[in-house]
């Protein structure tokens, strides 16, 4: 039997493997640990799928691969056995209904997840030219910086930075957890530039627009933060003292006055 952490990292690494969501069938959850499939369905990892409509007949040792069939109230399920030697003395084998069950994940799924997980309100957006989920914008002594989460492989993105899933989610008895201080860890690197991989202008577009976002949201942030302490300023005194700071990446005062209040 399969348990949580083992069970997890092979998800991760199905979903990994496949552009497409996956499927599980009730067979393959089997082999996991009692409670495991219950865990993963309540953090969002796995979700309820159609019923099969074939798998693998447990009738005789040759275990064909049949289509399913069904009788009309829908209370019994069967296979009908079409083998030439075999279909006299097997007839219709009984199916349990619990064996039809499938359920699926996907990338979109752990993008949810992990979102949730990091506290972000909104649901991620793919991004098609990076391939990936930007899933929020996090808070670090260099100001925000973007999250996402990369398809192939599934990695979480921070600065340029990525880890792979699998060393970031576990579960902590029955709960799934991600790994703050190693999140902690990434939001204070620099970012990473290597200058190998070539990028469309498309995607750079995207990127600068995102860094431009962090930007103003840092901004905005520090302006109600001075607000607060400072209630009776006029609007170019708090960007005026915004733009003494290093969130103001070198952008005038008047620049970060028509945008810190968005």
């Amino acid at each position: 039997m399969k348990d949580n952490s083992q069970t997890l990292t092979n998800l991760i690494g199905h979903v990994d493997a496949s552009d497409k969501p996956v499927t599980l069938t009730w067979d393959e959850v089997q082999q996991w640990q009692d409670g495991v499939l219950a865990r993963f369905q309540v953090a969002g990892l796995l979700a309820k799928d159609v019923n099969t409509q074939s798998l693998t007949c447990t009738g005789c040792e040759k275990h064909c691969f049949m289509p399913i069939y069904q009788t009309d109230d829908g209370q019994r399920a069967f296979i009908v056995c079409d083998d030439p030697d075999k279909q006299d003395q097997m007839g219709r084998i009984e199916v349990p209904l619990e064996r039809l069950q499938q359920w699926q994940a996907s990338a979109r799924q752990f993008a949810r997840v992990i979102a949730g997980l990091l506290g972000f309100e909104s649901r991620p957006v793919y991004q098609k030219t990076s391939v990936s989920y930007a899933l929020g914008m996090l808070k670090s002594e260099r100001g925000r910086r973007w999250v996402s989460l990369t398809v192939q492989p599934l990695a979480l993105e921070i600065n340029r930075h990525a880890v792979i899933l699998g060393e970031l989610l576990y579960f902590d008895a029955e709960k799934l957890v991600i790994d703050c201080p190693r999140i902690d860890e990434l939001l204070g690197l620099a970012p990473s530039d290597t200058g190998k991989t070539y990028t469309p202008d498309v995607s750079k577009r995207e990127e600068r627009k995102l860094a431009t976002q962090a930007m103003y949201q840092d901004w905005h942030d520090e302006y109600l933060a001075l607000k607060q302490k400072h209630s009776n300023k006029p609007n170019t005194w708090y960007s005026m003292q915004i733009s003494k700071m290093d969130i103001a990446q070198g952008k005038d005062s008047e620049t970060i006055r028509k945008n810190m209040k968005n």
